[in-house]
């Protein structure tokens, strides 16, 4: 038995080296810099807080048109206080003053980086808005969607770190109203994921709406969906269980509807999600309940004027986040089990801005 253990354990990290390797050659650690116009590549981080508030970043590359210029470098984050008060955090800037480690994930932009450290990642997002500190801990192997083409390009999504568990601080600062800095909010537990995205054509083109949840908390065993419907309503879906620091089991044949469907200014999201899904194990059957509204939020209505007037032809993005109450019953050949707890999700639904101005002309002409 202890061989087959050794063996099993040196099969489970030669896996781990091989999946690693392979991130480094498609790039997963710095950006590709691409010349296509619509390139756009980001890290983007999730983390609901032990005190009730939402952390997000966005480490992005992207060419922009005339005269911000192509390999321009934005960190885009927000703050959800516990109380339910939004404060963005973001700042853009040239080639000149972004960077990158060659050999590791190792991002800044301006005073803000994300950073690989022993066994996880460090988090510092710093600006006149807030002051925000994160050390992480990725419990599991990367996941990834399958690489979706359009006419004019492509997308690829990679889960670097589906599971991140970790701890830090945050604090306001002058900009969100206080004289210098507010005080210190310090987070004993914040549970999230990180993903990394590169894409070739406009948002709309690559993905009509997007579902992400992770289960939160101390739960034993937590569920992972990641659920991509593209423009063509062809659906790609990664269903996992994670138990601590291993996968507990996975499934390929699942079926998800989106029920009791609530439209706000001319986009959707849905308050319940039910799933079906299928192994080799079993059956695991259940519904993820939209409990608690954290934020829904519009990119746009964060912009100013000369912003506003760089990005009029990109489509609309609308996130939707909220605390979800889960419940799944897994049947399998040695029994029942249910699990329940609560998770975090975001969904977001994108809406070309070709059909955004129709509906604004219909407006105008009544």
């Amino acid at each position: 038995m202890r061989i087959k253990s050794k063996l099993f354990s040196l099969f489970t990290i030669f896996i781990f080296l091989v999946s690693s390797g392979l991130a480094d050659e498609l790039g997963s650690h710095k950006p590709l810099m691409l010349k296509s116009k619509n390139y756009t590549e980001y890290w983007e981080q999730f983390f609901y807080l032990s005190d009730g508030s939402l952390i997000t970043s966005q480490f992005l590359v992207a060419n922009f048109p005339w005269p911000v210029g192509n390999e321009h470098g934005v960190m885009l984050g927000t703050l959800v206080t516990p109380e339910g008060k939004l404060y963005v955090i973001k700042n853009g800037r040239n080639r000149e003053n972004w960077g990158y480690n060659e050999k590791e994930l190792d991002f800044f932009i301006h005073t803000h980086r994300l950073k690989t450290i022993d066994n996880g990642y460090s988090i510092h997002l710093e600006n006149s808005m807030a002051s925000i500190d994160l050390q992480l801990k990725s419990n599991q192997l990367p996941l990834s969607h399958k690489k979706f083409s359009s006419s004019n390009g492509f997308m690829e999504t990679s889960f670097y770190a589906p599971s991140l568990i970790g701890n830090g601080k945050w604090q306001l600062g002058p900009e969100a109203g206080f004289e210098s800095m507010g005080p210190v909010q310090t987070i004993d537990q914040a549970s999230g994921f990180g993903v990394h995205v590169i894409m070739t054509d406009t948002a709309d083109q690559l993905i009509k709406h997007w579902v992400r949840i992770l289960g939160i908390g101390n739960a034993d065993i937590k569920p992972f969906l990641s659920s991509i419907t593209r423009p063509n309503g062809d659906e790609e879906i990664i269903l996992k269980l994670f138990n601590a620091n291993e996968e507990f089991d996975s499934f390929k044949d699942v079926d998800i509807t989106f029920d009791n469907i609530i439209i706000e200014k001319g986009v959707s999201y849905p308050t319940t999600i039910n799933i079906s899904a299928k192994n080799n194990n079993g059956n695991l059957n259940g519904t993820f309940k939209y409990t608690k509204k954290i934020a829904h939020f519009n990119l746009n209505e964060h912009l100013n004027f000369f912003e506003k007037s760089i990005s009029k032809t990109n489509p609309l993005v609308n996130s939707f986040r909220y605390l979800v109450d889960y419940s799944l019953v897994y049947k399998t050949a040695e029994g029942e089990k249910t699990f329940a707890s609560k998770a975090l999700s975001e969904y977001t639904d994108i809406t070309s801005s070709t059909i955004t101005s129709q509906k604004k002309r219909r407006r105008n002409r009544r």
